[in-house]
């Protein structure tokens, strides 16, 4: 199983490297400010092309339905990641909230 994290502990952590896998279209309305967008599939059939076995990384799509998988799949490779809860809707509400 892979890990989880809040937003509010997502921003406690310095540098994290965070990756946005949803769609370009979904992105241009907006986006965790430091994230990256890659998008699920294109992550997913090239890992060894973006991701590297030694760092940590902080996966979000809209709702965490599709990073879910993609966490679970990642970490079937071996790959360190941790699955930023509720997704970006989530990151919309806390900046709502704080």
């Amino acid at each position: 199983m892979y890990d989880r994290i809040t937003i509010s502990d997502l921003l406690k952590i310095k540098n994290p490297c965070i990756i946005d896998i949803r769609e370009p279209h979904e992105v241009r309305s907006g986006k965790i400010p430091t994230a990256i967008n890659i998008p699920i599939g294109t992550l997913l059939d090239n890992c060894d092309k973006y991701l590297n076995m030694n760092e940590r990384y902080y996966i979000y799509c809209e709702t965490s339905l599709r990073s879910e998988r993609a966490c679970e799949f990642l970490k079937d490779l071996g790959y360190n990641v941790c699955l930023i809860e509720d997704g970006y809707k989530g990151w919309l509400s806390y900046n709502n909230i704080h």
